[in-house]
């Protein structure tokens, strides 16, 4: 196989970005469109419309199920962007029919779930790549490469924080129901914080959470959430993720505070005030995340970001709602 043929699951707005990062491939192309379709005969209609728009916009084939997708010998690998609770059956139809998968965030939301799909696709020899964006960026890589060096000397603290607003569909639909979403502002974006957190940092030792539901109230989940970090090492870090405010201008990036010196990315990586790298584009990211997933899966090149780090992702955000709700500090030693 020299190029990668590639189905699309799930017509959200996260598939337009899959589409452009896949179109500046040469050795791969999106070849269709599928979608599961639910809700009452209105909603239906605007899931039908959304994948024939798509598909006639992008020019590639809108199939009539995922089924047919999954079983056309001319797709070699999908990717999954459906909505959180049908990302299992997505992913276990994928395994049984042997196509490859790049699988959006949250990977799953149960850790049981993800040990079962992970020992069932070794088993048949297919590649699960999770949808970890971010750490595609060449600003978080550099970084990676910075705090690995040694040039910040000990980290002494780390923020990862994030604010921004959500649209009013979103704030009304799928993600406002806990049965659905599986938690809040911290399950869904804050996923991204996280895993950057993991690449960057590693795994925590102990964590501290709280989370509060400030301006969203129509959400069963919390619209803000902030997650203090020990780490083995005594590095010290915190999370915040919110939807509950627009304004995060000098307050949203990456900051990680060495005894040597001090890194921020934010619109760039910068070391000590002067900029290194202008990599931390949104669009740029799926770009270098496609480039990673046909590397991947033609060229068995390893991830950055592979299941077990989708697993320890899951891992300190259930954690931390644990912490929110029982008002404890949550350690683990493995």
């Amino acid at each position: 196989m020299d190029r990668l043929r590639i189905g699309l699951i799930g017509t959200g707005f996260v598939a337009d970005w899959h589409l452009a990062g896949f179109a500046s491939q040469i050795d791969a192309r999106v070849v269709g469109l599928a979608r599961d379709f639910y809700g009452d005969e209105a909603q239906r209609l605007g899931q039908r419309a959304a994948l024939r728009h798509k598909s006639e916009h992008w020019g590639v084939r809108a199939y009539t199920s995922v089924d047919e997708l999954m079983h056309d010998p001319e797709v070699d690998a999908v990717v999954i962007g459906s909505i959180n609770p049908l990302h299992l059956g997505h992913i276990e139809q994928a395994i049984r029919a042997g196509k490859h998968m790049l699988v959006e965030k949250p990977v799953l939301t149960e850790l049981g779930e993800i040990d079962r799909v992970g020992h069932a696709s070794r088993e048949r020899g297919v590649k699960l790549f999770p949808g970890h964006n971010f750490v595609y960026r060449g600003a978080v890589e550099r970084a990676k490469a910075l705090i690995t060096e040694g040039r910040l000397g000990r980290v002494i603290h780390a923020s990862f924080v994030v604010t921004h607003t959500i649209s009013p569909e979103h704030a009304s639909g799928w993600r406002a129901k806990r049965a659905l979403s599986a938690g809040g502002t911290l399950m869904d974006s804050g996923h991204h914080l996280v895993y950057q957190s993991l690449y960057l940092l590693g795994m925590p030792r102990a964590l501290q959470a709280f989370t509060v539901r400030r301006v969203l109230v129509g959400m069963e989940g919390e619209d803000t959430a902030q997650v203090n970090l020990a780490y083995p090492d005594g590095t010290l870090g915190v999370i915040l993720q919110s939807w509950a405010s627009g304004h995060g201008d000098g307050v949203n990036g990456i900051r990680v505070l060495g005894e040597r010196a001090s890194l921020v990315i934010s619109d760039g990586l910068y070391l000590e005030g002067e900029k290194l790298d202008a990599d931390t584009g949104y669009g740029e990211s799926f770009a270098h995340q496609a480039r990673a997933f046909i590397d991947f899966v033609l060229h068995d090149r390893a991830p950055r970001s592979d299941l077990g780090d989708a697993r320890n992702t899951l891992r300190i955000v259930q954690a931390a709602y644990e912490s929110a709700s029982s008002g404890t500090v949550v350690t683990w030693s493995a």
